[in-house]
């Protein structure tokens, strides 16, 4: 493998983070934005006597949905770098 086809896998490998942190930023605003309207939606159906809201089991969805979100984000970052430590290794092991 020469230094040309390492700086252009390098070069794949950033652009392909930079589209897949730009759709998930994206994604994820709308997730919020959507997640926004339902919160505003319930209290405006508290506000007219329609519903009641119990707060604790609402907080306890949200809080086991985090609680997922927190493991797989660092479940990723460990593989990450993991396979960058890995592969730089195996990379400077071979060439010796």
């Amino acid at each position: 493998m020469s230094v040309e086809e390492l700086v252009a896998d390098l070069g794949y490998g950033g652009f392909a983070g930079f589209v897949v942190g730009f759709a998930v930023k994206r994604v994820l605003n709308i997730f919020l934005m959507l997640l926004g309207l339902y919160i505003l939606s319930l209290l405006w159906l508290k506000s007219k006597g329609i519903i009641d809201i119990h707060w604790s089991a609402f907080l306890n969805i949200f809080k086991g949905m985090f609680e997922g979100f927190n493991s797989f984000i660092y479940g990723i970052v460990r593989q990450v770098a993991f396979s960058s430590a890995f592969l730089g290794g195996f990379y400077l092991g071979f060439k010796m």
